[in-house]
């Protein structure tokens, strides 16, 4: 029997460091100080470059160990892209830069020429089998489960072609990567875990490869006495490394590997491939585009040498995966993930709109829905105005780099939200300043876009979207409702943009169409993605004579005239005022998803609602005025 034991982390970049330092307690330490005892064995390990970085600079005695362990042989480092990017998603150019990058930081640091790759996301094409030649990578570690394919499985070491090329692909063992999944949804205990994986082992098949996730593990609850017990057990079975399998096979077997999302690391829900994410999800659709779009622009700019690195810099930090994948630290869900995206994505607009010799696209559809965006780059706001909604899908403060448009309602699968008293439609772009309707004798408190027959929801409806001055500052979104009877009849909604350099300011026009008269409740949703050092969110309402403040993750009141929220890490104020009382509801939206730091409630975003009752004669209009001011603090 042919055995290959293996083990993998994917902690990324804006993940809160408590993982790392549970993942260095409870799983690194322990296992690279086995391997340090452990002699006749060998171990195949994959860690991002986020925690090899860490490593370096706050853990230097364990970083030292594993440079001793790598030069030994005792671990072999597999290669991987660079900022744990989904290759498929990238260019040919761009996939062999992140394993070259990779390659070369293993080999600088540890002494490893690594010519093993390990997919980030275990995502694969047949297209990669041309960059890893290029690379000079020869083989590949890979899950051969996906549910979308079950009649394929591999269960030995297979040569796979493609364009002439080829490659070794070793399978892992499904049996194992499905027991420490069921193992992190602690469904098994750890003692049942183990029995369970010595039995696959007493099966004795002719190749088996064990490759544990260890950010599973950790979700599962793992201690450090019980890492050392699971590798224990892996390593009596005298583990080769992947060079001793080659020499011990005669004639590599052929096979094929069709294009996939292997493996269990990630939730799916009904997703058959990553690139469906983009045609479910609005927010990611516009991510991915907002990404192929700069790389699209950036690479046009010939001239100046330090303004091509820098942005080539940027771009290579934007195309990581993370902020695509919910696995088992749920990067997808994290804002200080998103967050980092955002700050390169906006880094680059400033750098490239600053140019002198450079016209920068002023309109680009980011998100590949037919509809053209505006890009809008001031001297401290950078906002995207929307044609869908009539509204704003970006709003960042320059000084901090920050997007504070970044709400997120994900598809349902991912996490649980049903703490959220309204929730937002799963799969839609949170954008600002969307228009909602309800009727005039709506409660407020069972406030819900989902109930479509309750409230008329104007966020995926097309507007007419026009400039209005030759500094492309101003603009205009026209939408007729059409014949409702929520409203009682038709509705114009003209709504007049005007961008400043701290202050985004809204005129809304509602015209009665109707040949009678009609009564509503008008709502306008600015779902803000605010940064702060606690949880709920809490804002002042600002009164003449007195400041309240408010703690409580939802609330409604009535008669505001303004209030005023404050980033702390950030230290910005956003002040949101109007030139007429409104009754304002506020709630923080989270998700509660199980990750490696246990049952977490990941914040996304806080929905403030500004509403007013409504009442227009035949011909009638009805102007408000709405400003959201930035600055710092």
């Amino acid at each position: 029997m042919k055995v290959l034991i293996g083990a993998y982390s994917q902690l990324s970049q804006g993940v809160p460091v408590p993982a790392f330092e549970r993942a260095l307690a409870t799983v690194f330490k322990p296992l690279l100080t086995l391997m340090h005892h452990t002699e006749g064995s060998s171990l195949q390990l994959s860690l991002g470059i986020p925690v090899l970085e860490w490593l370096e600079l706050t853990q230097q005695p364990v970083n030292l160990l594993l440079a001793d362990l790598a030069r030994s042989g005792k671990v072999e480092l597999l290669t991987g892209s660079y900022h744990q990017t989904i290759l498929s998603l990238l260019s040919p150019k761009d996939r062999s830069n992140q394993i070259e990058l990779t390659t070369t930081y293993l080999r600088k640091r540890y002494g490893q020429r690594s010519k093993t790759l390990f997919c980030y996301a275990q995502a694969f094409n047949p297209q990669y089998i041309n960059t890893m030649n290029l690379c000079c990578v020869d083989n590949l570690v890979i899950s051969s489960y996906d549910c979308d394919k079950p009649k394929q499985e591999f269960s030995e070491p297979f040569s796979m072609q493609e364009m002439g090329k080829s490659i070794s692909i070793f399978p892992t063992s499904t049996a194992i990567n499905a027991l420490v999944y069921t193992y992190a949804r602690k469904e098994i205990s750890f003692g049942n875990l183990l029995d369970q994986i010595q039995s696959v082992f007493d099966r004795k098949p002719a190749f088996l490869m064990a490759m544990i996730n260890l950010d599973q593990l950790m979700q599962g609850g793992i201690n450090e006495e019980q890492t050392t017990e699971l590798f224990r057990l892996l390593m009596n079975y005298g583990p080769e490394t992947i060079e001793e399998v080659h020499t011990l096979e005669a004639i590599p077997k052929k096979g094929y590997l069709q294009a996939g999302w292997y493996g269990f690391d990630s939730i799916k829900t009904n997703l058959c491939c990553i690139n469906d994410l983009f045609v479910k999800d609005e927010s990611f659709a516009y991510l991915y585009g907002r990404y192929t779009s700069l790389v699209e622009c950036a690479r046009t700019y010939k001239k100046d040498k330090d303004v091509r690195k820098r942005l080539e810099q940027l771009i290579q930090k934007v195309s990581t995966g993370t902020v695509y994948l919910c696995d088992a630290n749920a990067s997808m869900l994290r804002s200080s993930v998103r967050k980092l995206f955002w700050r390169y994505i906006s880094e680059a607009d400033s750098i490239l709109s600053s140019l002198k010799d450079y016209s920068y696209p002023v309109v680009t559809d980011f998100d590949h829905d037919e509809l053209d965006e505006y890009l809008v780059i001031g001297k401290y706001l950078s906002c995207v105005v929307d044609s869908k909604g009539g509204s704003l899908a970006e709003l960042t403060y320059l000084p901090s780099l920050y997007n504070y448009g970044d709400g997120l309602s994900p598809l349902q699968g991912f996490g649980s939200s049903k703490n959220n008293q309204h929730p937002s439609i799963a799969g839609k772009k949170q954008r600002l300043f969307s228009d909602v309707f309800l009727s005039s004798e709506a409660v407020l408190d069972e406030y819900s876009k989902v109930q479509e027959h309750h409230c008329l929801d104007m966020s995926s409806t097309v507007y007419n979207l026009c400039v209005l001055d030759r500094r492309n500052t101003e603009y205009r979104a026209v939408a007729c409702t059409g014949q409702s009877d929520i409203i009682g009849g038709e509705l114009e909604i003209s709504k007049h943009f005007k961008l400043r350099q701290n202050t985004v300011l809204l005129d809304v026009t509602l015209s009665n169409l109707s040949d009678h008269p009609v009564s509503f409740l008008y709502g306008c949703e600015i779902p803000l993605s605010i940064a702060s050092l606690k949880s709920p969110i809490s804002f002042l309402q600002l009164e003449n004579k007195k400041n309240v403040q408010y703690d409580e993750a939802e609330i409604i009141l009535k008669q505001v005239k303004s209030i005023r929220m404050f980033d702390e890490p950030n230290s910005t104020s956003l002040t949101l005022v109007a030139d007429t009382r409104f009754t304002l509801l506020k709630e923080d939206y989270t998700i509660e998803i199980a990750t490696v730091l246990g049952e977490e409630q990941l914040y996304q975003h806080t929905l403030f609602m500004t509403s007013w009752p409504i009442q227009l004669e035949s011909g009638a209009e009805k102007k408000i005025t709405l400003g959201l001011r930035v600055e710092r603090k």
